[in-house]
C-alpha cells in the first residue's frame, strides 16, 4: 500500500513435497501432536540454507535474492500444481524501479527447495515505448490468484506517470493523492510466474488515487474479481474480467445507500461463496467518524460494510453494516505503522461447513492487539461472536493477519506476534489451526529467530513493514509469505509451509 495508512503486512505460504523435519522446530506455542496431523515442514526452511548460508530461520524459506527491501506480500498455490507457489512483494530493487518500488515475485517449483526471482515488466531500464509499463515509476500492492487451469493472473497497480519516484510530475505525493497517473493493468502468466506475456488493461489510467486491492476467483464462473479503494469520493472500483483475461469488463464504482464499502484508508475484502455470491467488505468507520487506519486508530469502534453481489460484481444492490470492534492503536515500542483490516477466506470444501465465510482482523477489545476470527452462515448477513485466536495472556501485539481453509476444512490463520520476545519488541510468526468452524484454536510458532520490524523500509523513507500478509491453502497443504528481517539487515521475501501429514486423500 502506498498511504502512510495503518493496515497489515503480507503474509506467503508455499508447498513442498517433503515434510519430515531436517531440524528442530521453534520452541513456544502447541505442538504439532495437538494440531491433529498440521505441522509445519521444518525441511522447507532447512532448503534454503544451501543458498542463503546465513539464512537463521529453521523452519523459513527465503524466496528473495536481490537487493532492496521487501515487504507487503502476498501468495498462490497451482491447483495444477501444487509444488508451484508464488509469493509477491513490494521490493525495492533499484533495478526494477529508479526512485521508488515495484512488484517482485518469489516462484517456486519444486516446493519452497528453491526459489527463482521473477520482475513483471522487466528492469525499469529496459522498458521501451512498446512496453505496457512503460512510463510509471511504482508498481505496489502486490495482488493474484491461480484460476482452476492453472493460469496466474496479476493487477499490476502502477503510479507516478511520467516521474521517476513516487511524487509525480505535479511533485504531489501519494499521502496526498496528487501523484500523477494510476492505472492497473491484468497480467497473466501460463507457467505458474515464470514469465507474463498476457497484458491487458484492466483500469485506465486516472488522475483520482486508486490504492489496496484485492482480488478473487469465482469458483462457478472462474471470473477475475478486484477490489480496490478509491480516493475520489471515498468509493470503490470492481474490475472484472469474465475470459481468463483476454478483456476486462467496465470498471464498476461500487456505490450503496450507506456510501462506499471500500476505500484506500479503511482497507478491503473479497471473496466468492461456492454459489458464486461475490461478498465485499470495507469502508470501516470509527464511531467518531474517522476512518480507521488514518492515525492507527479511529474512533472507539469500528464497524465495516457488507455488501453483496450475484453477478460477479457488475451490481451491487444487497447491503448490510458487519461487526464492530475497537481498531488497534500504534505500538509505543515500534515505529512502523500496524492496523486492523479485515481479511476473509471462503471454505469451498464439501464439508459440513461449506459456504461458511471466515473473517480474521486485529482489535483493541481484550488488550492493546489480539487476532480475532467470526464467521458467517449467509455470505455476511450475520455474524458469530468474535473468537480469540492467539493463544496467550494481555500484553504482547498480535496484528497482520490472514485467513484461509484447506482442503479438510480446517481454517487456518497467521499474523505477526510478539509474544516471544521477553521486551515484546521483536517479531514472530504464529500459525493457528481451528477443526471446529473458527470455535477453538491451537497455536505453533513458525519463525525460530525474531526480527526487529524497524529494519523495514517504505518507498517515501518511513519504518515499514508492510500492512498485510499473504495466506493461501490447497488440499493438504498451506503457506504464508511474510516480510522477515532477520538476517538484521533488511527485509526480505519469506515464506513457510504447513503440511497435513495424516491426510486420507
Amino acid at each position: 500500500m502506498r498511504l502512510p495508512v495503518p493496515l497489515l503486512v503480507v503474509l506467503v505460504l508455499g508447498i513442498a513435497g517433503c515434510v519430515t523435519p531436517t531440524a528442530t522446530p521453534p520452541s513456544g506455542g502447541t505442538t504439532a501432536a495437538s494440531l491433529n496431523g498440521w505441522s509445519i515442514d521444518c525441511a522447507t526452511g532447512a532448503a534454503s540454507h544451501a543458498k542463503n548460508a546465513s539464512w537463521a530461520q529453521t523452519c523459513e524459506a527465503r524466496g528473495s535474492t536481490t537487493p532492496g527491501q521487501k515487504q507487503e506480500t502476498w501468495i498462490a498455490i497451482n491447483p495444477k500444481d501444487p509444488n508451484n507457489v508464488v509469493v509477491g512483494a513490494k521490493d525495492l530493487n533499484p533495478e526494477s524501479s529508479a526512485q521508488c518500488v515495484w512488484n517482485g515475485l518469489a516462484v517456486t517449483h519444486d516446493g519452497g527447495k528453491t526459489w527463482k526471482d521473477v520482475v513483471i515488466g522487466g528492469k525499469y531500464a529496459d522498458r521501451d515505448p512498446t512496453s505496457p509499463y512503460y512510463g510509471y515509476a511504482c508498481n505496489t500492492d502486490p495482488d493474484f490468484q491461480f484460476t482452476s487451469d492453472g493460469a496466474l493472473h496479476y493487477g499490476v497497480e502502477m503510479y507516478g506517470f511520467g516521474s521517476k519516484d513516487a511524487n509525480g510530475l505535479l511533485g504531489g505525493t501519494p499521502a496526498a493523492g496528487l501523484a500523477d497517473g494510476f492505472k492497473i493493468l491484468l497480467a497473466t502468466s501460463h507457467d505458474g510466474g515464470d514469465t507474463w506475456p498476457d497484458v491487458i488493461t484492466y483500469q485506465p489510467d486516472i488522475l483520482v488515487t486508486t490504492d489496496y486491492s484485492r482480488m478473487t476467483i469465482d469458483p462457478v464462473s472462474q471470473a477475475i474479481i478486484e477490489a480496490i479503494g478509491s480516493d475520489g469520493g471515498g468509493r470503490c472500483h470492481v474490475l472484472v474480467s469474465k475470459d481468463g483475461g483476454k478483456t476486462a469488463q467496465p470498471v464498476v464504482e461500487v456505490q450503496t445507500p450507506d456510501g462506499a464499502p471500500c476505500n484506500s484508508g479503511a482497507g478491503t475484502a473479497i471473496a466468492v461463496s461456492p454459489k458464486g455470491v461475490v461478498t465485499l467488505i470495507g469502508g470501516q468507520v470509527g464511531s467518531q467518524g474517522d476512518p480507521v487506519g488514518a492515525t492507527g486508530g479511529g474512533g472507539t469502534d469500528a464497524q465495516p460494510i457488507v455488501v453483496r453481489s450475484t453477478d460477479d460484481g457488475m451490481t451491487w444492490l444487497d447491503e448490510n453494516p458487519g461487526f464492530k470492534f475497537k481498531p488497534i492503536a500504534p505500538f509505543k515500542e515500534s515505529k512502523y505503522r500496524v492496523g486492523s483490516v479485515v481479511e476473509l477466506a471462503y471454505d469451498l470444501t464439501s464439508g459440513p461447513n461449506k459456504g461458511t465465510l471466515y473473517a480474521s482482523y486485529a482489535a483493541a477489545d481484550r488488550d492493546e492487539a489480539d487476532i480475532f476470527v467470526r464467521s458467517s452462515k449467509d455470505d455476511g448477513k450475520t455474524w458469530s461472536d468474535p473468537v480469540l485466536v492467539n493463544d496467550d495472556g494481555p500484553g504482547p501485539h498480535q496484528w497482520m493477519s490472514n485467513v484461509a481453509v484447506a482442503g479438510d476444512g480446517s481454517v487456518h490463520v497467521f499474523f505477526f506476534d510478539k509474544r516471544y520476545d521477553p521486551n515484546h519488541v521483536l517479531i514472530d510468526l504464529v500459525h493457528a489451526v481451528s477443526f471446529d468452524g473458527g470455535k477453538t484454536w491451537a497455536n505453533e510458532r513458525v519463525s525460530s529467530v525474531s526480527f526487529d520490524g524497524n529494519l523495514g523500509k517504505h518507498q517515501e523513507g518511513f519504518p515499514f513493514i508492510g500492512d498485510y500478509i499473504g495466506v493461501a491453502c490447497l488440499k493438504d497443504d498451506c503457506w504464508a509469505g511474510f516480510p522477515d528481517a532477520s538476517n538484521g539487515e533488511t527485509t526480505v521475501i519469506a515464506a513457510a509451509h504447513v503440511h497435513r501429514t495424516n491426510s486420507t486423500a
